[in-house]
């Protein structure tokens, strides 16, 4: 058996449904299904039932979830005692990028990360917060920024950082937003975030008491789009403050003066893992970078 047909065997098992199993696994459904077959075939024993709810555990499968589980963790001590005995750290860092370089501070811990361990490459990726928790769940990335809440229970999460978001909207719309209520905001065209993003989480916030919901004139993933269409007066969006600040200062836009939104950011890394070299030097290495800023701030 491999190593992969354990992983989906366990993912298949917490999930209870082949298609989630597969978007964890970024596989698939079919591939999913070959490999739960394959193990089956050679264990000689049936591990899951089909039912109106899903997937479910046999009781031979019950049992064997647990011993498969031991087998991956053995596994992962493997790894992580190979990387000890090697003195020096190499190989490569997976690593989730949510949001732009500059307030994810990094230059600064990437350099750090070089001037220690010359020898670790650095594979750096952006996505969204929500994709990128999976990665690291599947075992596809070391550790991730993200931002809100995290839902899976495999991943520690460790906070760098609380930052604000408000409302902005171009120049033109400052006497329709100076006292507008949630009620009169969702009657003003809005850009829309991407489905994953905390946005979103904000958006139910403030208006889930009004009776109707935000005009969305328009989708973006990024963040630079979405401020350029704030800009040219497209609609209103959430940004973070700091990206706001400039701007403000230029009169390129205006903002809310209603409420604004916390916004954490945070790393996530899966808790079997945190022990792991590679992933205890990016920890300390960015978890100290934001401290000494935040330290030096006034």
């Amino acid at each position: 058996m491999e190593l992969y047909q354990l992983r989906t065997f366990i993912t298949v098992a917490e999930t209870g449904n082949l298609t989630k199993a597969s978007e964890r696994l970024f596989t698939s459904q079919p591939a999913v299904s070959a490999h739960i077959k394959a193990l089956e075939e050679e264990l000689e024993i049936k591990l899951f039932k089909r039912t109106s709810k899903g997937m479910c555990l046999t009781s031979h499968g019950e049992v064997l979830r647990d011993k498969a589980q031991f087998v991956l963790n053995a596994s992962n001590d493997l790894k992580l005692k190979a990387r000890t005995l090697q003195g020096v750290l190499t190989g490569q860092a997976k690593l989730g990028l949510n949001a732009d370089a500059e307030y994810l501070r990094l230059a600064k811990w990437h350099i750090s990360l070089m001037s220690q361990y010359p020898q670790l490459k650095m594979q750096l990726s952006y996505d969204n917060s929500s994709e990128l928790l999976k990665k690291v769940l599947s075992g596809r990335m070391d550790i991730t920024f993200f931002s809100g809440d995290c839902s899976f229970d495999e991943i520690e999460t460790e906070e760098l950082c609380t930052t604000t978001a408000v409302i902005a909207a171009a120049p033109k719309w400052k006497e329709k937003i100076k006292n507008a209520s949630p009620e009169e905001l969702a009657k003003l065209p809005w850009i829309h975030p991407e489905p994953l993003c905390i946005y979103h989480k904000m958006r139910r916030q403030l208006f889930a008491d009004a009776e109707n919901q935000p005009n969305w004139v328009t989708t973006t993933a990024s963040e630079d789009t979405t401020n350029a269409l704030i800009k040219a007066g497209v609609g209103l969006a959430f940004i973070r403050d700091d990206e706001a600040d400039p701007m403000l200062k230029k009169d390129e836009i205006v903002v809310w003066p209603g409420e604004a939104f916390s916004l954490p950011l945070n790393i996530g890394f899966l808790k079997s893992r945190k022990d792991d070299p590679v992933v205890k030097a990016l920890r300390e290495t960015i978890t100290q970078v934001f401290t000494e800023n935040c330290n030096r701030q006034p």
